[in-house]
């Protein structure tokens, strides 16, 4: 019986492009690089809050995609 292949969650490679961008605080680049969707969150430093997103929020879609942009930056700054 045929058995479908899952593909991982995180599906953003740390590519030296995507590296270089990251230190070069290139949105677009970095957004292009990684792959990203036009509503996910960046994992610039700059564009993520320490406070995360607002508790009235909890479990939105904002809120995850700020929780992937924080492991995303954690990756990126181990690469660079």
């Amino acid at each position: 019986m045929p058995v479908k292949r899952r593909t991982s969650k995180l599906r953003q490679r740390i590519t030296p492009e995507a590296v270089e961008a990251f230190r070069a605080g290139e949105f677009a680049a970095l957004h292009l690089a990684l792959g990203l969707r036009p509503w996910e969150a960046s994992p610039l430093p700059a564009s993520i809050t320490p406070l995360g997103v607002d508790p009235a929020h909890r479990h939105s879609w904002g809120e995850e995609t700020w929780r992937q942009a924080v492991a995303l930056q954690a990756r990126l700054q181990e690469a660079a």
